[in-house]
Parts: C-alpha cells; structure tokens; sequence
C-alpha cells in the first residue's frame, strides 16, 4: 500500500495549519497604536500693572488747618465786628480768622470754616459785607465766599475771582441762606448756618478745585517746661484806646481774645475766644479817595513783616502773598516757611507795627524787616488800577 499521497497531504496540511498559526500570533504581537492627545494649554491670566497704593490724606490735630488735610470747600464768612454785632457766634470754631480794619476805627473778621476740620454749626454770625482785601485773603481759600454786600471795589472783584463761589446774602438765590434774629437790631442780626452753606454748594454743582496747597506746615507744642509764665500781646488800627488783648495761658498754650479789656466771648457756649496761634501782620493802608463812607484799602498783596506769637514767644518773620490763588505765607529769616501750633490761628493786619505792643514771653531771632523792590511797586500799582 502506496503511503506516500497520504503522507504528503498531511505534511501539506499540518505546514498550513502551521502556517495560520503563526500568522495568527503575528497578528496578536502587533502593537494597538497609542493615540496621543495633545494636552490643553493652562491658561494664564493677564499680568496686570500693580495698583498704585493711594497716598493717605494726613490727619490734622482737632481745629488745625494742616496742609494737605482739607477735602472740602472752606466756607470763608464775613463777620460783623459792630459793638451792636456782640457777642459773635462760631469764632471759636473757626481754624483760621482774619481781622482787619472796615472804617472809622471798627474792624471785620473773616472766619474760615473747614468741613472735617471745623465742627457743623447751627448758628453762624452775624454777617457783614465784604472789603477786596477780605476778597483776596478768601481766594487763596478757594471756597465760598459768605457775604452781605460789600464796597464797590469788592463787588467788582467777586464776580471776577474764579477761585471762588459767592454766596451774598442781599444778590441772587442765597438770599434763602440766611435769616434775620430777633433780639438785636438790622443790620447786626444776620445769620446763617453750615448747613445751610453746605446746601448752598450742593446746589450749585461746581467741580472741586484743587485744595491741596491750603493750610499751613504743623509743628509739635513746646511742652510746659518750655514755655514762660506768661507773655501779654496788644495792638491797635487807629485808636490806642480801641486795642485788643491776647493774654497767653501757659497751662493750655493758647492766647485768650480781650476786647478792650474785657473776656470776648462766644454768644452760645459762652467761652473766651481762644487761639493757639497769633499772627500780626504789617499791611500799608491808605483811604480811598473820593469814598464818603471813608473806606480804606490795603496792600495785601506782596510781602511785609510780621510777629507770630505761639508758645509764649514771639518770632519776627516776613509774610508773602501772590495774586489769585496763592497762600498766605510766613518765613524767617532763613527764608524757610515756618511751622505752626497745632489748633486755630487768628491774623490780624494792623497799619504799622508800633501799634503792637508785647510783655513778658521769649523772644526769637529777628528778620530784617523786607523792603519793596520796584517791581513789587509797579505790580501793586497795577492791582490798584484794576480794582
């Protein structure tokens, strides 16, 4: 029997098997491809400008006009200092007051109120008209100016004073501001209050000017030991009998206000006016020719020399002032700005200097009185042909 067909078709179908089988495994080792997926990008927020820290508004000691420290609108409110007009509300509340001849030896104050500064008042007077030297110490305040009335020479100049807001009590919508007294007589029963000023701003809608240059450079008290038992400063406009008095209290370091020898007092709170700072100025005057009402004017714009009284001593300085905007300013004789006491500061423009008389106190290093160069004559000349 012939095995060899036999054989071979089972060779043949044994290699096939073979065959399948390795291809099979073939297949079964060929790797599955990965799929790799691209990752998704993290996303990195904007770099962003670091926020500047804002610049902190310094905080003045209670009633100190510290520069840098006023935000809102000083109301600048003219005073009547009439003997009919005693006792005067809110001086005591004022961080800086302005006292000046009117006419016939009777003096006005301008009191400076500052919101944040000053304490709100519900009873503010009584008020008076204005004089353009009060017109031009109230510009360097940039705020509202409180008013009844004034001379011509101050109701030419409001009108063109851009630096500030007239409130006049006897022209236009500020009429309503204000209320007469009854328990003294017109017109020495004008008043109005911070309320009411304030109402008055609001209503007028007027961006905020730049207030930043206003006040004065503070400086710390000199403690007790520092200070002399006592120190009195009087002065006078005209009249030698018409003086004021500041007696200075060494416990408190203030000056108490005396008019003609008698406590001035606040007609509510019934305290003397008291002001850690006095400041005495020397502004040439001279009357107005052809006014019959004998009014005056003065040079407060330029410079001169001045007695600044604080801690019991008196410092001899200069004091400056520009037109328009500028600050009223004081320097020694280094020519350095000289810092103030904390509290309120009373300045008062007196004719000449001999009207000033001091006793007891310490004294500073004197600085030569300056005189006016001819440009300083040329521009005063100029300002009294304007107004």
């Amino acid at each position: 029997m012939n095995y060899f067909p036999q054989r071979m078709t089972l060779l043949a179908l044994l290699l096939g098997l073979a065959l399948m089988s390795g291809l099979s495994t073939a297949s079964a080792q060929t790797p599955t491809p990965t799929v790799t997926r691209t990752p998704t990008p993290t996303r990195v927020p904007p770099l962003r400008s670091p926020t500047a820290t804002p610049t902190p508004t310094p905080t003045p000691p209670p009633m100190t006009l510290l520069r840098g420290a006023v935000t809102e609108r000083p109301y600048t409110v003219m005073y009547d200092n009439h003997r009919d007009a005693y006792p005067q509300t809110g001086l005591n509340a004022a961080p800086l007051v302005f006292e000046a001849l009117a006419e016939f030896g009777i003096t006005r104050y301008m009191a400076v109120f500052v919101p944040g500064i000053s304490p709100d008042l519900p009873t503010i007077g009584p008020l008076r008209s204005a004089r353009s030297y009060f017109v031009e110490y109230a510009k360097g305040m940039r705020g509202v100016f409180v008013h009844a009335g004034g001379s011509p020479d101050a109701l030419a100049l409001i009108p063109l004073s851009v630096e500030l807001l007239d409130m006049d009590a006897l022209r236009g919508d500020a009429s309503r501001s204000f209320w007469r007294a009854t328990d003294r007589f017109a017109p020495h029963n004008l008043f109005t209050s911070s309320a009411r000023i304030a109402a008055f701003i609001a209503s007028k809608d007027m961006e905020m000017p730049d207030l930043s240059e206003i006040g004065f450079l503070i400086k710390d008290e000199a403690p007790l030991a520092q200070r002399p038992p006592s120190q009195y400063v009087r002065y006078h406009f005209i009249y030698r009998e018409a003086f004021v008095g500041w007696d200075y209290d060494r416990s408190t370091n203030s000056y108490l206000y005396f008019r003609q020898q008698r406590p001035h007092v606040d007609a509510v709170s019934g305290e003397q006016v008291n002001f850690k700072n006095v400041i005495v100025l020397e502004v040439p005057e001279r009357p107005i020719l052809g006014d019959a009402k004998g009014r005056i004017e003065q040079d407060v714009i330029g410079e001169g020399a001045a007695r600044i009284f604080m801690d019991g001593q008196m410092i001899e300085a200069v004091w400056r002032k520009g037109a328009g905007f500028a600050q009223l300013q004081l320097f020694d004789a280094s020519d350095r700005e000289i810092a103030l006491n904390p509290g309120p500061v009373w300045i008062a423009a007196i004719p000449s200097l001999d009207n000033l008389g001091v006793e007891g106190g310490l004294v500073a290093t004197p600085v030569p009185t300056p005189q006016p160069t001819p440009t300083r004559q040329v521009i005063r000349s100029f300002v009294h042909l304007v107004y």
